[in-house]
């Protein structure tokens, strides 16, 4: 019996040996894994203190950049405006400078014009003359607005007219013109009645460069076809139909920046006709009415309707 006490005395030791080894291993090793997990955070935040390290750096870098960058600018359009401004001081001096004895050149053109009735040759001389300074005299026009718009100047002054009468006292001269070139204009003046609050010689402006340009680009036995009728309650749309040589696809709205000449024109002749600012004219005075302006074309050589609207009084 004692012996199977001193048996029972002697597991219960060995056992509790075990144990507290095994207890001690395991804390061991949970103190390892825990001193493994410090060790890899610890690593993990010192990265991505390193990392926001770098970021601080690129930023203040970019940011240094992007201050001589803006310095750049600010001296770049400094520079602009003052070639800008002495571009618009120039041209107005050609203008004034050029005006008056272009004015002299027509003026003797027309005296001497009546003193040739007997001489043909010499009179289709004169009539060459006189046809140069009237182009020359559109041109120093077309360039006064272009000098007005760039310097924010160009003037609209509204007052309440009748839009047909205008339209009606337009239209002789465009007449004569497609007369010359053997083509058919129709013209639908409106609706008498119809007061446009706006001004009447800006607009006659706009009117008689997309009717010209129309007789112009329009070959001989064409048509052309000028319509006035309203569009919806509070606007009135103006059309110029042509059968010319149509607008192709890409360049809609090219055509109306200044400058800007057809590329898929192959007159060269009718391309030297012009100087690219008549349209250009034309969308300013109507954006100065609140109004749109715009070209329809199906393409090359299907004719092209250009059309406005303006607010109707």
């Amino acid at each position: 019996m004692e012996e199977l006490i001193i048996l029972g005395v002697i597991f219960a030791f060995v056992g509790g040996v075990f144990l507290w080894m095994f207890m001690m291993m395991s804390g061991t090793m949970r103190i390892a894994s825990r001193s493994r997990r410090d060790k890899a955070a610890n690593q993990m935040v010192a990265q991505i203190v390193n990392q926001l390290a770098l970021a601080r750096t690129d930023v203040y870098r970019r940011a240094h950049q992007l201050e001589l960058l803006t310095d750049r600018l600010e001296l770049s359009n400094e520079e602009l405006a003052r070639l800008n401004d002495m571009k618009s001081k120039f041209l107005s001096m050609v203008v004034h400078d050029v005006r008056t004895p272009l004015a002299s050149i027509k003026g003797f053109g027309s005296l001497l014009e009546t003193k040739l009735s007997g001489d043909k040759d010499s009179r289709l001389y004169v009539n060459y003359m006189i046809s140069a300074s009237n182009q020359l005299n559109k041109l120093i026009t077309d360039l006064t607005d272009l000098a007005m718009i760039e310097a924010g100047k160009l003037k609209v002054e509204k007052a309440p007219f009748d839009y047909r009468v205008m339209v009606e006292e337009l239209m002789p001269g465009i007449r004569i013109n497609a007369q010359k070139k053997n083509i058919n204009l129709m013209v639908n003046p409106g609706a008498a009645g119809l007061m446009v609050n706006g001004d009447k010689f800006r607009l006659s402006q706009v009117l008689m460069n997309l009717a010209n340009n129309a007789v112009k680009f329009t070959p001989a036995g064409g048509t052309v076809a000028v319509t006035v009728a309203p569009d919806g309650r509070n606007s009135l749309k103006t059309s110029v139909r042509d059968s010319g040589p149509g607008i192709h696809p890409s360049e809609t709205k090219l055509i109306f920046q200044k400058f800007y000449q057809s590329k898929h024109q192959k007159d060269a002749g009718l391309r030297k006709m012009g100087w690219g600012l008549g349209l250009c004219i034309a969308s300013e005075i109507i954006q100065g009415h609140k109004g749109v302006i715009t070209v329809d074309s199906k393409g090359l050589g299907k004719g092209s309707t250009f059309w406005f609207s303006v607010p109707i009084k």
